[in-house]
Order: structure tokens, then C-alpha cells, then sequence
């Protein structure tokens, strides 16, 4: 998978997210903050959102990323800033399995 076709992933999964739940948001690009004070998601509609884009991954694309480990959560900047550092850093996932 590509970074952009990670990203296009990323960002539908984005916007049926934020559809489902009400979450207030009008537009989705690459830079769109996800978290922090101007971000899509709350800290318990992060959580919810990385669980479901796992479980998509892997269900759609047979990809198995643990988004929510210690290596994730430790990382001097936030895999989870916007759709491009989370692809980035799934991408880094992906070719350390292979």
C-alpha cells in the first residue's frame, strides 16, 4: 500500500467516523489536526477512531498495525497528529513486519 492510498484510507475512515458520532468537522486533508485543542477528536474519540481504523486495516487490507502500542505512545511526537503522521507511522509499521 502507498502512502497515498493509506492516506485516502485514513481520511474516509475520518469522515464516517466523525458522520457516525456527530463530530462536528469541515474538511479532511492531510494537515487536519486530529487531536489537542483545535483537533477533530476528544481523547476518548481518538481511542475509538485508531481501534475502528485497525480493525478496517486489517479486515479490508489484511494489515496489521498496533496503533496504540508503548513504541506509539512514547514517541517524542504523536503519531496521531493528522492523517499524515499516522500514515507515516503505520507505513514504518508495514515495512518493519515485512
Amino acid at each position: 500500500m502507498t502512502n497515498t492510498e493509506l492516506l485516502t484510507v485514513i481520511k474516509q475512515e475520518i469522515l464516517r467516523f466523525t458522520e457516525e458520532n456527530d463530530i462536528q468537522v469541515s474538511e479532511i486533508d492531510d494537515k487536519t489536526r486530529l487531536m489537542g485543542s483545535k483537533g477533530v477528536f476528544d481523547s476518548l474519540d481518538l481511542v475509538t477512531f485508531i481501534v475502528e481504523l485497525e480493525e478496517n486495516l486489517m479486515e479490508n487490507f489484511s494489515i496489521e498495525v498496533e496503533l496504540t502500542s508503548d513504541r506509539a505512545l512514547s514517541r517524542r511526537t504523536s503519531p496521531f497528529i493528522n492523517p499524515e503522521t499516522l500514515a507515516s507511522f503505520i507505513l514504518d509499521q508495514i515495512h518493519e513486519t515485512v
